[in-house]
């Protein structure tokens, strides 16, 4: 294993992309904070706590903190009550309520579209095209708006069957003129109906990707957004391994063995999820973003993440060096 040197020191990033051909990249939330800071909050439970959940909606998350666990198991929980011929409404009820105070929530601290300039979202698509695969874990929609800022080709992510922009894990093969784009923990603009289908949102004349964000759905009241938030790696999984689409999504992450790029993720515990998949190609290069701070707090967090990835080669750069980093992102 090509040892870093776990002494607080990063490079820069033009001396890293000289090392390996970097051909897959993985996205944390320190993309989102960096194009806008608002996403730096600390809890999206909180957040909806003080947007309209209730005390008894908090309590039927049972110990999670995961609002796709919480919906999940209430969309159960109705399904079992149509089937025993039980009163279901109240459940629904609840299933709304907490929809509600999730997207309130969610508008609160997402910036609209007209708020985030392209030229921003167009330098994003540049640095993205430099990869064959990207995956990322921000359930925000500065990646997706990066993507379509100047086209949508070559960048795929695979909802494009039947009239709602579907996931069919059966034909979501990649060719070889085009990038897919993984959305490890959900997105604002995907959905999960009742019957387990997940299909993405469409902007209408009526309505931005934000405004139908959270709100029911005709024909479907049971269809929820397809949001892995917060929680243990454990319960993280288990929402991911729920869903096709999620578990083909870090599949894909586990299978690829091209030399990768982490930009923006602290690989903490939270994210052992993510480490494992990782792990699955320990003769895969890694490169792992960090923000200039104190050397021996950097240092600390080097060895924990040099503890816990298995590769044969490990370099932690600076952040603030990197295209993604660039303060020229920042939305005004």
């Amino acid at each position: 294993m090509s040892t870093p040197p776990i002494d607080g020191s990063l490079r820069p990033w033009h001396d890293v992309a000289k090392q390996h051909d970097w051909s897959a990249l993985l996205l944390g939330n320190g993309l989102s904070i960096n194009v806008w800071p608002g996403f730096a909050y600390g809890s999206l439970f909180d957040q909806a706590h003080s947007k309209g959940l209730t005390d008894q909606d908090r309590r039927l998350f049972d110990g999670t903190r995961n609002f796709e666990r919480a919906l999940s198991d209430l969309t159960t929980a109705m399904r079992v009550g149509r089937v025993l011929r039980m009163e279901t409404d109240p459940i629904l009820k609840r299933y709304r309520s907490i929809q509600v105070a999730l997207g309130h929530a969610i508008r609160e601290v997402h910036p609209t579209r007209s708020s985030v300039p392209d030229v921003g979202l167009k330098a994003i698509r540049a640095t993205m095209l430099d990869y064959e695969w990207v995956f990322t874990t921000s359930y925000d929609l500065i990646v997706y708006w990066a993507m379509g800022s100047d086209g949508w080709r070559p960048f795929v992510d695979l909802f494009k069957y039947g009239g709602r922009c579907e996931f069919d894990a059966d034909r979501a093969d990649v060719y070889v003129d085009e990038i897919p784009v993984y959305f490890l923990h959900g997105a604002l603009h995907l959905v999960v109906g009742g019957s387990g289908t997940t299909w993405k949102l469409r902007k209408t004349y009526l309505q931005t990707l934000l405004d139908q964000f959270g709100q029911p759905f005709d024909g479907d009241p049971e269809a929820r957004p397809l949001l892995v938030t917060e929680g243990s790696a454990v319960e993280k999984l288990r929402a991911i391994e729920d869903n096709r689409y999620l578990a083909h999504a870090l599949q894909r992450l586990r299978d690829v063995d091209l030399p990768i790029v982490i930009f923006g993720s602290s690989l903490s515990a939270q994210d052992d999820h993510l480490v494992d998949a990782l792990n699955e190609q320990p003769d895969r290069p890694v490169a792992v973003s960090m923000l200039p701070g104190p050397k021996k707090d950097l240092a600390t967090r080097q060895a924990e993440i040099f503890g816990r990835l298995e590769t044969e080669s490990l370099v932690f750069f600076d952040a603030t060096t990197h295209a993604l980093g660039s303060p020229a992102l920042r939305a005004r």
